[in-house]
């Protein structure tokens, strides 16, 4: 049965998919906006466009939400874990509607500091780092994710999805390359 883990930012989705042959991270971006040539990036160009180019650079695709939730579909029991974007205004409402069931796993607020510097470790811009490691952006999207009704699994200081399933027993193995 597969395993969809929808995860904040920086906890370690694309790292756990470079390493496991069993795990597909669907990186909404690739779905969300219009990117010429997305067939022939790599994890590396893919990085770069998530953490270099602003929203404002980004033209928006005519089938998103759509393209998304088709491809988690579509992988469905072809990996044990597919990692998907979790935000809780703009995609979780459309899992729901559309019967996937998934996982959601969020830092602890006390991890910021290393989420943040995790970000600055990976080249996301500036405007990134600062948005998404902020106590206030914390703060304000905790109630929306509480407010999904799902279970939170949250993640320690020190703590990665891949040490987190490693470590619990109710999860698939990860199998290495």
């Amino acid at each position: 049965m597969t395993r969809i883990i929808a995860g904040f930012a920086g906890i370690g989705k694309t790292t756990l998919a470079k390493k496991y042959k069993n795990v597909l991270d669907l990186e909404a971006i690739l779905y969300k906006y219009s990117l010429e040539n997305t067939e022939s990036l790599g994890l590396e160009a893919i990085e770069t466009i998530k953490g270099e180019r602003s929203v404002a650079d980004k033209k928006p695709n005519p089938d998103w939400p759509d393209n998304y939730i088709a491809a988690i579909k579509n992988n469905i029991n072809k990996y044990d874990y597919i990692l998907v974007w979790c935000h809780p205004e703009e995609i979780l409402p459309h899992f729901d509607n559309s019967g996937i069931d998934y996982e959601l796993f969020i830092p602890t607020i006390d991890a910021l500091d290393e989420y943040r510097q995790r970000f600055i470790n990976r080249g996301n811009s500036e405007e990134f780092v600062n948005h998404v490691s902020s106590k206030e952006s914390y703060d304000m999207r905790l109630p929306q994710f509480k407010a999904i009704g799902k279970p939170i699994i949250f993640l320690k200081t020190g703590e990665t999805l891949e040490s987190y399933f490693i470590n619990s027993k109710d999860y698939p193995p990860l199998l290495a390359f």
